[in-house]
């Protein structure tokens, strides 16, 4: 007999206690959360079901897709229900009830979720790619045919154009309550940057009235958050169909670490700040944290992992080679520049990517390596040779990226271009996120350029190993 698909019928009928621990269906959607994938319902969502069992509230979810309907498909018909599984020494299995349905290409509905007075917050999170900008100059990029067409009058399918249609719609209708957006993905000054792409969406429309209504009444705070949260497997949705008795195509996993850090802001929220949310009101420290230990060093090793043909980061830090790699890049050349003990987040990363049963896909990490490398590991290169120093590991990391994208068979837009660049110059020259001062700088090409030899020489196993030792 086939086994039930999970939704509120179904889980009251044969897990009425499960049922009564998540939150109940009849609150208001205050959030509209734009990018429902597996990080979303492992973080916001989880911390929110949270904070609402702390603090009841109208802090429902009503998400909205972009990547395809999978999350649709899988959301709707379990009535937003899902299963967080918390990886780590003691597992935990956590069923999340605050998500009240999923869009997808449905802009109307967006629009109109955005201009209602219930929606009072905006999440965020469809990766760098998802805002369509130049990570260069932090606008809107001139050549993406996705925004002309949202610019020409079409019903907006990108995110920023969604967001300045439903505040357009949300001025109309005379709606002055404060409303906050809140972007979750990993950009420099995130809240900062969606601000400067809505106003220059706002310019390119010629509407300087609504970009100084927006500048009036939308708050973006910027925001840090960080946690593994790996693409679901089919071994992860047969664990839990074993635990609940009943299918869930919507579950994921992850460890049980989780941060977020928001800059504080005036308007209502969640209670995410008795879960574990932090409200500072300066974000730079966190953000520099997160961007250079974890995301820096996730990067870093993607590349060279998937060139010595390894699957994951728990397969990799297993490796003498490598883990010394981390802890050498971490202690060298990304830590320093923060102030404290970096031996310590060297050794706590080493201990979350080895998170036994967290299978981070190499691959996944190492999608859309343009957009991410410049802020995660060219800033401090920069600072390094500014000061007068050698970044060498992280000049390997980089040529651990140039030397998969030469050798890769799928790549994305702004990756093909720079594969195809015939020498390193012309790729630096190519690339849009690469600051002028590095690409000017002898220095910073001759350490890319050896590594590059190196690893193509001597392969990327001994090359990790002997400039690990090295940098020692």
């Amino acid at each position: 007999m086939a086994v039930p698909r999970l939704s509120r019928t179904t889980l009251g009928a044969s897990r009425p206690e499960l049922l009564d621990s998540v939150q109940a269906d009849d609150i208001g959607a205050g959030i509209l959360h734009l990018g429902v994938g597996a990080f979303h319902r492992a973080h916001q969502a989880a911390l929110t079901e949270q904070a609402l069992l702390v603090e009841p509230g109208d802090w429902a979810i009503r998400g909205v897709s972009y990547r395809g309907s999978g999350a649709a498909d899988a959301l709707n018909p379990q009535d937003g229900l899902f299963t967080v599984v918390e990886r780590g020494p003691n597992e935990r299995f956590r069923l999340i009830g605050c998500v009240r349905e999923v869009l997808y290409r449905q802009p109307d509905a967006v629009r109109a979720a955005l201009a209602s007075s219930e929606c009072r917050i905006v999440t965020i999170t469809v990766t760098e790619a998802g805002y369509h900008h130049d990570p260069a100059t932090n606008l809107l990029r001139h050549d993406d045919p996705e925004l002309a067409a949202d610019l020409a009058g079409r019903p907006p399918h990108t995110v920023i154009g969604q967001l300045v249609d439903g505040l357009r719609a949300r001025r109309s209708r005379g709606e002055d309550a404060p409303i906050t957006v809140l972007s979750c993905d990993n950009l420099l000054d995130n809240g900062r940057v969606v601000a400067g792409l809505v106003q220059d969406f706002c310019g390119r429309l010629g509407d300087s009235a609504l970009a100084g209504w927006i500048h009036d009444h939308v708050a973006f705070p910027s925001t840090v958050v960080d946690q593994i949260v790996p693409a679901t497997t089919e071994d992860c949705l047969r664990e839990v169909e074993a635990r609940l008795g009943l299918v869930d195509l919507a579950a994921v996993a992850g460890e049980g670490y989780r941060q977020w850090v928001i800059e504080d802001f005036d308007g209502p929220r969640p209670a995410w700040d008795r879960v574990g949310a932090r409200f500072v009101p300066d974000i730079s420290a966190a953000q520099a944290r997160k961007l250079r230990l974890v995301n820096g060093t996730h990067s870093a090793i993607a590349y060279l992992g998937l060139l010595a043909g390894l699957g994951t980061t728990a397969e990799l830090v297993r490796e003498q080679d490598f883990a010394g790699y981390v802890r050498a890049l971490v202690c060298g050349e990304t830590g320093p520049s923060l102030g404290d003990a970096a031996t310590d987040d060297a050794e706590r990363l080493l201990r979350r990517l080895a998170t036994p049963r967290i299978d981070h896909r190499l691959t996944q990490i190492a999608a859309q390596g343009a957009r991410k490398l410049p802020q995660r590991l060219l800033e401090p290169a920069r600072e390094l040779i500014e000061a007068g120093q050698e970044p060498r590991l992280i000049c390997l990391g980089i040529a651990g990226w140039i030397s998969f994208l030469r050798g890769a068979k799928e790549l994305d837009d702004d990756s093909r271009e720079l594969a195809a660049a015939p020498d390193l110059d012309r790729l630096l020259a190519a690339w849009r996120g690469c600051p002028e001062e590095l690409r000017a700088s002898r220095t910073f090409r001759d350490l890319i350029a050896d590594a590059l030899r190196a690893i193509e020489v001597d392969g990327v196993r001994a090359t990790v190993h002997r400039m690990t030792e090295e940098g020692n």
